[in-house]
Protein backbone atom coordinates (compact mmCIF):
# COMPACT_ATOMS: atom_id res chain seq x y z
CA UNK A 1 0.00 0.00 0.00
CA UNK A 2 0.98 3.41 -0.83
CA UNK A 3 2.07 5.45 2.27
CA UNK A 4 0.71 8.65 0.43
CA UNK A 5 -1.55 10.62 2.81
CA UNK A 6 -4.62 12.06 0.60
CA UNK A 7 -5.48 15.54 2.26
CA UNK A 8 -8.95 16.55 2.19
CA UNK A 9 -9.99 19.27 -0.68
CA UNK A 10 -12.13 21.24 1.42
CA UNK A 11 -14.20 23.15 -0.97
CA UNK A 12 -16.35 26.05 0.19
CA UNK A 13 -19.80 28.14 -1.41
CA UNK A 14 -21.66 30.36 0.01
CA UNK A 15 -24.83 28.25 -0.29
CA UNK A 16 -26.22 24.68 -0.28
CA UNK A 17 -27.59 25.43 -4.06
CA UNK A 18 -24.04 26.32 -5.24
CA UNK A 19 -22.44 23.30 -3.42
CA UNK A 20 -24.95 21.11 -4.62
CA UNK A 21 -24.62 22.07 -8.30
CA UNK A 22 -21.32 21.82 -7.88
CA UNK A 23 -21.48 18.55 -6.52
CA UNK A 24 -24.01 17.05 -9.00
CA UNK A 25 -21.58 18.78 -12.00
CA UNK A 26 -18.75 16.50 -10.65
CA UNK A 27 -20.64 13.34 -10.25
CA UNK A 28 -22.14 13.56 -13.79
CA UNK A 29 -18.34 13.63 -15.10
CA UNK A 30 -17.26 11.05 -13.10
CA UNK A 31 -20.52 9.02 -14.18
CA UNK A 32 -19.62 9.50 -18.04
CA UNK A 33 -15.84 9.26 -17.96
CA UNK A 34 -16.69 5.88 -16.05
CA UNK A 35 -19.04 4.57 -18.84
CA UNK A 36 -16.76 5.80 -21.69
CA UNK A 37 -13.99 3.70 -19.71
CA UNK A 38 -15.17 0.78 -18.27
CA UNK A 39 -19.20 0.71 -19.90
CA UNK A 40 -20.20 0.59 -16.54
CA UNK A 41 -20.36 2.89 -13.30
CA UNK A 42 -21.51 2.92 -9.83
CA UNK A 43 -22.59 5.44 -7.75
CA UNK A 44 -22.62 4.99 -3.70
CA UNK A 45 -25.08 7.91 -2.11
CA UNK A 46 -26.27 8.83 1.36
CA UNK A 47 -29.96 9.12 2.44
CA UNK A 48 -30.83 12.52 4.57
CA UNK A 49 -31.31 15.97 3.69
CA UNK A 50 -27.91 17.35 2.62
CA UNK A 51 -28.38 15.43 -0.78
CA UNK A 52 -31.62 16.41 -1.78
CA UNK A 53 -30.44 19.28 -4.28
CA UNK A 54 -27.69 17.47 -5.51
CA UNK A 55 -30.09 14.97 -6.58
CA UNK A 56 -32.52 17.13 -7.99
CA UNK A 57 -29.61 18.86 -10.35
CA UNK A 58 -28.07 15.20 -11.25
CA UNK A 59 -31.40 13.49 -12.03
CA UNK A 60 -31.51 16.27 -14.70
CA UNK A 61 -28.44 15.22 -16.50
CA UNK A 62 -28.12 13.14 -20.03
CA UNK A 63 -25.81 10.47 -19.05
CA UNK A 64 -25.94 6.57 -20.39
CA UNK A 65 -27.72 6.04 -16.81
CA UNK A 66 -29.05 2.84 -18.04
CA UNK A 67 -25.17 1.76 -17.52
CA UNK A 68 -25.31 3.53 -13.65
CA UNK A 69 -25.87 1.24 -10.61
CA UNK A 70 -27.02 3.75 -7.70
CA UNK A 71 -26.19 2.29 -3.85
CA UNK A 72 -27.54 3.61 -1.59
CA UNK A 73 -25.14 4.04 1.97
CA UNK A 74 -27.07 2.70 4.27
CA UNK A 75 -31.02 1.91 4.98
CA UNK A 76 -34.09 2.31 7.57
CA UNK A 77 -35.23 -1.26 8.25
CA UNK A 78 -38.63 0.61 7.52
CA UNK A 79 -41.30 0.26 4.67
CA UNK A 80 -40.54 1.81 1.11
CA UNK A 81 -43.46 4.40 1.48
CA UNK A 82 -42.45 5.59 5.24
CA UNK A 83 -40.59 9.07 5.60
CA UNK A 84 -37.49 7.80 6.93
CA UNK A 85 -37.06 4.87 3.95
CA UNK A 86 -33.57 5.96 2.01
CA UNK A 87 -34.68 3.97 -1.10
CA UNK A 88 -38.07 5.73 -0.88
CA UNK A 89 -35.87 9.07 -1.26
CA UNK A 90 -33.85 7.56 -3.62
CA UNK A 91 -36.53 6.76 -5.92
CA UNK A 92 -38.38 9.95 -5.36
CA UNK A 93 -35.64 12.42 -5.69
CA UNK A 94 -32.91 11.18 -8.14
CA UNK A 95 -34.21 8.14 -9.75
CA UNK A 96 -36.56 10.02 -12.23
CA UNK A 97 -36.71 12.17 -15.29
CA UNK A 98 -32.88 11.11 -17.12
CA UNK A 99 -31.92 9.26 -13.63
CA UNK A 100 -34.49 6.75 -14.19
CA UNK A 101 -32.69 4.00 -16.11
CA UNK A 102 -30.37 4.09 -13.48
CA UNK A 103 -30.12 0.42 -11.84
CA UNK A 104 -30.94 0.77 -8.08
CA UNK A 105 -29.27 -1.99 -6.20
CA UNK A 106 -31.59 -1.82 -2.96
CA UNK A 107 -30.87 -2.74 0.49
CA UNK A 108 -34.05 -2.46 1.50
CA UNK A 109 -35.92 -6.14 2.50
CA UNK A 110 -37.26 -7.56 5.72
CA UNK A 111 -37.42 -5.72 8.67
CA UNK A 112 -34.85 -8.14 10.52
CA UNK A 113 -32.95 -10.13 7.96
CA UNK A 114 -31.81 -12.78 9.09
CA UNK A 115 -27.91 -14.50 8.03
CA UNK A 116 -29.16 -15.73 4.95
CA UNK A 117 -30.71 -12.31 3.38
CA UNK A 118 -27.81 -10.84 4.75
CA UNK A 119 -25.57 -13.13 3.23
CA UNK A 120 -27.32 -12.45 -0.16
CA UNK A 121 -26.93 -8.82 -0.33
CA UNK A 122 -23.10 -8.85 0.69
CA UNK A 123 -23.00 -11.29 -2.41
CA UNK A 124 -24.86 -8.55 -4.58
CA UNK A 125 -22.54 -5.49 -3.11
CA UNK A 126 -19.31 -7.66 -4.09
CA UNK A 127 -20.62 -8.21 -7.63
CA UNK A 128 -19.89 -4.64 -8.06
CA UNK A 129 -17.23 -3.48 -10.20
CA UNK A 130 -14.49 -2.17 -7.77
CA UNK A 131 -12.65 0.25 -7.27
CA UNK A 132 -16.23 2.13 -7.08
CA UNK A 133 -16.51 5.36 -9.32
CA UNK A 134 -17.95 7.94 -6.74
CA UNK A 135 -18.65 7.10 -3.04
CA UNK A 136 -21.12 10.30 -1.50
CA UNK A 137 -21.51 10.12 2.04
CA UNK A 138 -22.81 12.60 4.85
CA UNK A 139 -22.06 13.17 8.56
CA UNK A 140 -24.21 13.93 11.53
CA UNK A 141 -23.82 15.78 14.54
CA UNK A 142 -22.41 12.87 16.82
CA UNK A 143 -20.08 12.01 13.76
CA UNK A 144 -21.58 9.21 12.39
CA UNK A 145 -21.54 8.61 8.58
CA UNK A 146 -24.01 5.76 6.63
CA UNK A 147 -25.32 4.25 9.63
CA UNK A 148 -22.22 3.85 11.48
CA UNK A 149 -23.30 5.40 14.90
CA UNK A 150 -20.68 5.92 18.20
CA UNK A 151 -23.65 4.03 20.12
CA UNK A 152 -24.43 1.23 18.08
CA UNK A 153 -23.65 -1.87 20.56
CA UNK A 154 -21.05 -3.48 17.73
CA UNK A 155 -19.79 -0.33 15.81
CA UNK A 156 -16.20 -1.88 16.25
CA UNK A 157 -16.87 -5.03 14.70
CA UNK A 158 -19.02 -2.98 11.96
CA UNK A 159 -15.62 -0.50 11.31
CA UNK A 160 -13.23 -3.98 10.94
CA UNK A 161 -15.44 -6.06 9.14
CA UNK A 162 -14.87 -8.09 5.83
CA UNK A 163 -18.58 -7.63 4.83
CA UNK A 164 -19.93 -5.49 2.39
CA UNK A 165 -22.93 -4.28 4.67
CA UNK A 166 -23.42 -5.33 7.95
CA UNK A 167 -26.50 -4.59 10.53
CA UNK A 168 -26.27 -1.96 13.43
CA UNK A 169 -28.82 -1.49 16.24
CA UNK A 170 -27.90 1.99 17.27
CA UNK A 171 -29.04 2.78 20.71
CA UNK A 172 -30.89 5.88 20.32
CA UNK A 173 -32.76 4.98 17.36
CA UNK A 174 -35.99 2.53 17.37
CA UNK A 175 -35.49 0.88 13.70
CA UNK A 176 -32.31 -0.70 12.71
CA UNK A 177 -29.65 -0.02 10.30
CA UNK A 178 -28.36 -1.54 7.67
CA UNK A 179 -24.66 0.23 6.42
CA UNK A 180 -22.32 -0.15 3.76
CA UNK A 181 -18.61 -0.81 5.59
CA UNK A 182 -15.20 0.60 5.32
CA UNK A 183 -14.18 -2.45 3.48
CA UNK A 184 -16.56 -1.64 0.75
CA UNK A 185 -16.85 2.38 1.02
CA UNK A 186 -12.76 2.81 1.08
CA UNK A 187 -12.93 0.97 -2.38
CA UNK A 188 -13.81 3.80 -3.97
CA UNK A 189 -12.13 6.01 -6.91
CA UNK A 190 -13.24 9.09 -5.00
CA UNK A 191 -14.70 9.98 -1.67
CA UNK A 192 -17.27 12.91 -1.09
CA UNK A 193 -18.03 13.87 2.12
CA UNK A 194 -21.42 16.41 2.01
CA UNK A 195 -22.16 19.04 5.04
CA UNK A 196 -23.35 22.09 6.26
CA UNK A 197 -23.50 25.06 8.11
CA UNK A 198 -20.78 26.08 11.21
CA UNK A 199 -22.17 23.21 13.61
CA UNK A 200 -21.45 20.50 10.98
CA UNK A 201 -17.67 22.33 10.36
CA UNK A 202 -17.15 22.35 14.09
CA UNK A 203 -17.88 18.49 13.73
CA UNK A 204 -15.77 18.17 10.89
CA UNK A 205 -12.41 20.05 12.81
CA UNK A 206 -12.91 17.73 15.99
CA UNK A 207 -13.21 14.34 13.51
CA UNK A 208 -10.40 15.57 11.34
CA UNK A 209 -8.04 16.48 14.33
CA UNK A 210 -7.92 12.77 14.90
CA UNK A 211 -8.80 10.78 17.71
CA UNK A 212 -11.03 7.26 18.27
CA UNK A 213 -12.54 6.07 15.57
CA UNK A 214 -15.13 4.28 17.19
CA UNK A 215 -15.82 7.73 19.22
CA UNK A 216 -16.44 9.47 15.75
CA UNK A 217 -16.85 6.87 12.98
CA UNK A 218 -16.74 9.55 9.89
CA UNK A 219 -12.92 9.00 11.28
CA UNK A 220 -12.70 6.04 8.89
CA UNK A 221 -13.23 8.46 5.79
CA UNK A 222 -10.62 10.96 7.26
CA UNK A 223 -7.57 8.71 9.09
CA UNK A 224 -7.09 6.83 5.90
CA UNK A 225 -4.59 6.41 3.06
CA UNK A 226 -6.11 4.72 0.58
CA UNK A 227 -8.85 7.16 -1.36
CA UNK A 228 -8.83 10.55 -2.41
CA UNK A 229 -11.29 12.83 -0.48
CA UNK A 230 -13.29 15.88 -1.13
CA UNK A 231 -15.25 18.15 1.11
CA UNK A 232 -17.99 20.11 -0.19
CA UNK A 233 -19.46 22.51 2.62
CA UNK A 234 -21.76 25.75 2.51
CA UNK A 235 -21.61 28.25 5.47
CA UNK A 236 -25.39 28.44 5.55
CA UNK A 237 -28.02 25.75 6.12
CA UNK A 238 -30.91 27.64 3.99
CA UNK A 239 -32.94 25.43 2.69
CA UNK A 240 -32.60 25.64 -1.88
CA UNK A 241 -35.48 26.47 -3.35
CA UNK A 242 -37.85 23.98 -4.53
CA UNK A 243 -36.82 22.54 -7.22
Amino acid sequence: MSNERYSPEFKVFDSIEAASFALAEHIAGRLASAVAKRGEAALIVSGGTSPLATFRALRRHKLPWQKVTVVPSDERLVPLDHEDSNEGMLRHELMREEAAAARLLSLAGAENPDDLQLANLNAQLAGLARPLDIVVLGMGDDGHTASLFPDSPDIADALNSADCCVLQRPAHLEAARLSLTPALLLDAREIVLLFFGPGKRAVYQRAVAGGDVEEMPVRFVLQQQITPLSVYWASTTDTPRGQ
